[in-house]
């Protein structure tokens, strides 16, 4: 009995499966591979879209941000970060989301709004942020810039 119910459950979690990739792909902010959903209009300048990578080294180790910068208008969440690192004795994992909080004047800035905690784990680990600034330098890197004043540079990881 109990196998013909085990093969009974994954048959129906097979059949599942798309469904919940489908589901998956149309949000991302949950996954571990943060990926751009496509929104038809907005006012995001180009050069900004796409994934960004940074680490970040600190006394406990090596710490990695990556971030996507989504499409969107005034109002709605166009970043995606994603912390990970190590923690005194353990490591944790943060997904945050910010909205664009001003339409770019000049193309050359993006103005966010402060970030919100989508999970993470310690939870105690995840402090969301302030506001901040997208700045694209002269050499194709992407300046994020807190309202405290604190400054991480990313890459363009594809």
């Amino acid at each position: 009995m109990a196998a013909v119910l085990a093969i009974a459950f994954t048959a129906f979690g097979y059949q599942l499966r798309p469904l919940l990739h489908q589901q998956a792909a149309s949000h991302s902010v949950g996954s571990d591979d943060p990926t751009p959903t496509p929104v038809v209009s907005g006012v995001v300048p180009e050069g900004y879209l796409g994934s960004w990578t940074a680490t970040i080294t600190n006394a406990v180790g090596k710490n990695t941000r990556s971030l996507v910068i989504k499409q969107g208008r005034v109002g709605d969440d166009v970043l995606i970060l994603v912390a990970d690192g190590p923690t005194t004795g353990d490591t944790y994992h943060c997904v945050f989301t910010a909205p664009l909080s001003a339409a770019p004047s000049s193309g050359d800035r993006l103005e966010l709004g402060p970030s919100t905690l989508t999970s993470g784990t310690p939870a105690a680990s995840c402090s969301p942020g302030k506001a901040s600034t997208l700045t694209l330098t002269s050499d194709k890197a992407l300046r994020r810039t807190s309202d405290n004043g604190d400054t991480i540079t990313y890459t363009r990881s594809r």
